[in-house]
């Protein structure tokens, strides 16, 4: 059955993802829904033409009704996301427009899965299940997968072996993230081990300058990456292609509050799940400790208010 899915933002990823959907031509009924104030049928008229090329894909303007047989809704970047522009102030515009939204999708019945593709998705993954009460398996950001992806690739070249003979995570979130060398492995062999084997050109001088590839690449506001990242995403939710990725989700619990962080978690039908809780090493827990413990105090911050005032600004 061909699933109804709602793609609500604008600028540049809503027609990047689009694109892709239209070359890849997935069975999709998509419904565009700009958050912009540009008229949305005059913004996707040639994307709308492009995809009656499609054997599979249709491509339409939303209207509420179509929240209501939604089985996904897709979050691009519900306001344009101008370079330099501080996260806070672009919180200001997006949060009042992101709770809205959901507040008219879970009136009109939505009851399907969020998928935030956004950027700062670790905090709008957090307030979109806040603000609408789906489960937290239906609730999944676009996270660490495409600088989890990029890193495979890189160690794929690196030690000139195929891709599906790796396992590496990129975790944390899109902005502040480590790679969990502890747990990555190359077939048998821990990465890290190879660092001693003389055959092997790969030691401390090459993993540092991986790391300065993921940490320079502006892997998250990448849209073509973002975009790459959801279709992936899609097909582990609607066309039985499940894997396991590193994505923003809400499995991780402290005694006080969930905790959106992008970890290996299991994707398919049924959404996001745990297989195990995943062991690091001492430095990387302590690391991963401290992404989390800053993300739950901006959380808790804009909770008490610390948006509020550019917020109501915005509604005004």
């Amino acid at each position: 059955m061909k699933p109804n899915v709602v793609l609500y933002g604008t600028g540049r990823f809503n027609q990047l993802l689009l694109s892709s959907l239209i070359t890849l031509d997935l069975p999709i009924g998509m419904a565009v829904m700009d958050s912009g104030d540009v008229a949305a049928d005059q913004l996707y008229a040639d994307t709308q033409v492009a995809a009656e090329g499609c054997t599979n894909l249709n491509v339409k303007i939303a209207t509420q009704t179509d929240l209501v047989t939604a089985d996904a809704i897709i979050f691009g970047d519900i306001a344009p996301m101008e370079a330099g522009t501080e996260r806070d102030d672009a919180l200001s515009v997006v949060m009042p427009r992101l709770r809205n939204f959901i507040r008219e999708a879970m009136a009109q019945g939505f009851k399907g899965k969020m998928i935030v593709a956004s950027q700062y998705d670790d905090l709008l993954t957090y307030f979109a299940q806040k603000f609408s009460g789906v489960g937290v398996s239906n609730c999944i950001g676009v996270g660490t997968l495409a600088h989890t992806t990029i890193l495979n690739n890189t160690l794929a070249r690196t030690f000139n072996v195929p891709l599906d003979s790796l396992h590496a995570y990129v975790v944390g979130i899109a902005n502040d993230h480590l790679i969990a060398w502890s747990r990555s492995t190359v077939g048998p062999a821990p990465v890290l081990s190879l660092m001693a084997n003389e055959d092997i050109d790969f030691d401390a001088a090459e993993l540092g300058e991986i790391e300065q590839q993921l940490n320079a690449t502006a892997i998250s506001t990448n849209d073509a990456l973002r975009a790459q990242s959801v279709i992936k995403i899609l097909n582990g939710i609607f066309f039985d292609r499940p894997f396991i990725g590193s994505l923003t989700n809400l499995l991780t619990i402290t005694e006080e509050r969930v905790t959106p962080l992008s970890t290996p978690v299991r994707v398919n039908a049924a959404g996001v799940s745990k297989l195990v809780d995943v062991s690091y090493s001492d430095l990387e827990q302590r690391q991963l400790d401290e992404i989390g413990s800053q993300v739950r105090d901006t959380t808790l911050a804009i909770e008490k208010g610390s948006l509020e005032e550019d917020d109501d600004e915005d509604e005004h």
